[in-house]
């Protein structure tokens, strides 16, 4: 949560509501840190008022090792729609070392924020949210492209907390993917953590993107824990 900043954030007895104008679901759904069991309704139903008294559809981000099994019912029955099962991915970094590790480039944040929304598959302009929510990170923080033939073929941000060292906004241009451009700005953030100290990594991904685990599992990423969304509406109509 730390490496990925919500402009607001509301704990309500252990159910953290964040929002940052609709950017990105991690960033604007409700984490259950505390025991389901109790006062479901209640709660679901005050985070529900939050979020669109905001004008933003409800969500929440359930997580494999709450148990969330009853909240997850209740949702469903609320009319709340499953969306994107993911994993986070980590690794030891310790007495790790990377051989020939590849040339990245460090990028500004503007000059990073073109290059990835240009490699996005729906090409877009930059968002001045996505720029709010980076800005706002408190970590250390490495902004990489990688290039071919002078051209920015990939790119990815590292933020490192604590000595856990996350990679967020992986992108490779469609038309050059599968030529080891995303192991190469991975392989260059490792090498950057583990300069400044890193003893673990992470990444997310969703469940069904098989290549992107496949290729994360040969970096050395192992599951650690899965989650997903139930998304609602913002009409009050999910009972």
């Amino acid at each position: 949560m730390k490496a990925w900043p919500a402009f607001e954030t509301i704990n309500h007895r252990g159910w953290l509501m964040r929002f940052a104008d609709g950017y990105t679901k991690r960033a604007n759904s409700v984490s259950v840190l505390d025991q389901i069991d109790l006062d479901i309704e209640e709660k679901i139903t005050y985070c529900e008022s939050q979020y669109r008294a905001r004008k933003q559809n409800p969500i929440f981000r359930l997580l494999s090792f709450t148990n969330p099994e009853v909240l997850d019912e209740r949702l469903a029955t609320r009319g709340y729609q499953l969306i994107e099962p993911s994993l986070v991915m980590g690794m030891t970094l310790s007495e790790r070392s990377l051989n020939l590790v590849p040339i990245i480039n460090q990028e500004t944040l503007k000059d990073w924020l073109v290059a990835y929304h240009k490699l996005k598959v729906l090409a877009e302009q930059p968002s001045s949210i996505h720029h709010m929510i980076l800005a706002g990170i408190q970590s250390e923080i490495l902004f990489v492209s990688f290039k071919q033939n002078e051209e920015i073929v990939a790119c990815g941000i590292g933020v490192l907390e604590c000595g856990c060292l996350g990679i967020f906004d992986l992108v490779t241009s469609p038309i050059q993917r599968r030529r080891g451009y995303a192991t190469a700005i991975i392989q260059g953030l490792l090498q950057w953590g583990i300069d400044k100290g890193a003893y673990f990594s992470y990444i997310q991904v969703v469940k069904a993107n098989i290549p992107a685990r496949n290729l994360y599992e040969k970096l050395g990423y192992k599951p650690i824990y899965e989650y997903w969304y139930r998304v609602g509406s913002n009409s009050g109509n999910e009972k």
